[in-house]
């Protein structure tokens, strides 16, 4: 998994952003790869400066790649075809973030992160691709030895605190999500 690329919506990326730990990141992967329409996202005007200085850091370091999908181009069809067609009757259409993700995602055969499954799942699993999401990531890196659970705990209690709460799970906390939670996640994201 880890010799993938990884594509990242915003609901994903911005839990670590807000709270100072891209460290976390930086441990599991080389680098990611983050949408045009994911960058503007998290570069609006009326996003929070501590989330647009931590991304712009991690793109002048080079650990953060910006992909724009060019008008024109096979990426671009497939992308106008997430946006313009519901892939189940009676469903809006899918964010902007989440068309690019998914795009790259199955073109470059690599992970979508991202929170928003309501919006994503269905496309995961019809195109057979690889997904992570912000409780996933701070899992493996219990895992990979980068943080000790009561470190995740209180990541996890600071993601919350600054409004992340609808990024992870409706568990009271990491423990609680690894414990109940990861396994079946795993074999669910096809990792186990």
């Amino acid at each position: 998994m880890y010799n993938k690329p990884v594509f990242y919506d915003s609901d994903c990326l911005v839990c670590f952003l807000v709270i100072n730990q891209c460290d976390i990141l930086q441990e599991l992967f080389s680098k990611i790869i983050v949408p045009l329409t994911v960058k503007e996202e998290i570069l609006n005007p009326r996003t929070p400066d501590i989330i647009k200085n931590n991304f712009n850091k991690l793109v002048e370091i080079g650990f953060v790649e910006i992909r724009e999908i060019v008008y024109g181009t096979y990426e671009f069809d497939f992308y106008d075809s997430i946006k313009t067609k519901n892939f189940q009757k009676n469903k809006l259409p899918i964010g902007d973030g989440e068309a690019a993700v998914i795009t790259l995602g199955y073109i470059n055969k690599g992970i979508v992160a991202s929170n928003n499954l309501s919006d994503v799942m269905d496309y995961v699993k019809k195109y057979g691709l690889n997904l992570i999401t912000t409780s996933f990531i701070l899992a493996m890196a219990y895992e990979q030895n980068i943080k000790t659970e009561k470190e995740l705990n209180e990541i996890w209690n600071k993601m919350v605190d600054k409004g992340r709460k609808r990024s992870l799970p409706k568990v009271k906390s990491f423990t609680d999500y690894y414990s109940n939670m990861y396994i079946k996640d795993s074999e669910f994201m096809g990792y186990q």
